[in-house]
């Protein structure tokens, strides 16, 4: 039997497979929803070659994923085709494009594969949500139940776990000492992680609420703040640090991802908008209370079989974009300015006292 072979009833026999490809590029959310289905080939197909493509910068998220056979990577600035003369020494039983984008296409079209597949991103269904205020969307579908789909269609059985990121020892015990020399004074207080940036305007709740929020909870728990963010966050983070009077761990635009990581994982609770790091926390078991403002849960990318509390405002006009944007269309940006700062630290306290329990 080939290791396509399939079964009388037409599903794939996928214990038998010997090499897959997963292709997501990008970005550090969607990387980390894509581990569930990961987890579930490697249980399923132990003996497997799984190999996994993203680009360069996020190859961090999955380095010490003990799952992976070859962890591949895209440099968007190097040619399209020499990524692609890299993938087709390898003839996979069959590759999956969790990306869907015209460049993520172009490599899946290149491949030399059995068999090719790609997700229902649901472009039109959000659009219509967004545009028309159309929901078609009312039974929630998570991210990785969307990117399990086209193989469940082939037979794949078994539950979807939670995202995960493994980190390495090297990571932890960095991390640890960089907590040891910032914190010279606080080294037995709990960590309280912020992270008050993403990358579209409209997505980020304000930073002096961030701010009140960690100053009050730090305050009551007798923790010490870690701020977290990519490089275009530095000066949001920078000016969430002048307003605190707690300890604090400004780790924005400093440290890489493995490193954010670590030192996201000794952490108690974060405090995110809607972004990578709100799923970061998820993989590492981290509670989250994350805010949400012109996105929704209904289109999948809130966090999956995660202990977190997501908050909202219930307006005519939410949602208004599938990603976020840099301006808020009607102007008045009133999915994140009515979210006060009362609500969420009502949020957090209890997150926190869950986590204790």
């Amino acid at each position: 039997m080939s290791s396509t072979s399939v079964s009388r009833n037409g599903a794939l026999a996928f214990h038998e497979l010997r090499s897959i490809l997963l292709i997501r590029l990008s970005a550090l959310g969607d990387i980390l929803l894509m581990t569930p289905l990961l987890n579930l080939l490697r249980t399923t197909c132990p003996q497997a070659q799984i190999d996994v493509l993203v680009k360069a910068e996020y190859r961090d998220l999955l380095s010490a994923h003990p799952g992976i056979t070859h962890l591949l990577t895209f440099d968007s600035r190097q040619p399209l085709l020499r990524t692609l003369r890299g993938l087709r020494a390898d003839r996979y039983d069959f590759a999956l494009d969790l990306h869907c984008t015209p460049r993520s296409q172009l490599l899946l079209l290149g491949l030399r594969a059995h068999r090719k597949l790609t997700y229902d991103k649901r472009v039109l269904r959000r659009a219509l949500l967004v545009r028309l205020g159309w929901n078609t969307l009312s039974r929630m579908t998570s991210v990785p139940e969307l990117y399990a789909a086209p193989l469940r269609r082939l037979g794949l059985m078994g539950r979807l776990g939670p995202p995960t990121m493994h980190l390495d020892p090297e990571s932890m015990a960095a991390m640890q000492t960089h907590i040891n020399r910032s914190l010279p004074d606080a080294l037995d207080q709990p960590l309280l992680a912020v992270a008050p940036g993403t990358r579209w305007a409209t997505k980020r709740w304000p930073v002096e609420r961030f701010a009140a929020v960690a100053q009050e909870l730090a305050r009551e728990k007798q923790a010490a703040v870690v701020i977290l963010g990519g490089p275009d966050e530095a000066q949001l983070a920078r000016t969430l640090c002048d307003k605190l009077d707690v300890p604090v761990v400004n780790g924005a635009g400093t440290l890489s991802l493995m490193y954010s990581a670590a030192l996201l994982s000794r952490c108690r609770l974060l405090i995110s908008n809607d972004s990578g790091l709100m799923h970061m926390a998820t993989a590492l078991q981290v509670p989250v209370v994350a805010i949400f403002g012109p996105t929704v849960q209904e289109f999948g990318f809130y966090p999956f079989q995660a202990h977190a509390e997501v908050v909202s405002e219930l307006l005519p006009c939410r949602p208004c974009s599938t990603k976020g944007s840099q301006r808020c269309p009607l102007r008045h940006h009133a999915c994140m300015q009515d979210i006060s700062s009362a609500r969420v630290l009502a949020a957090a306290r209890t997150m926190w006292k869950n986590s204790s329990a």
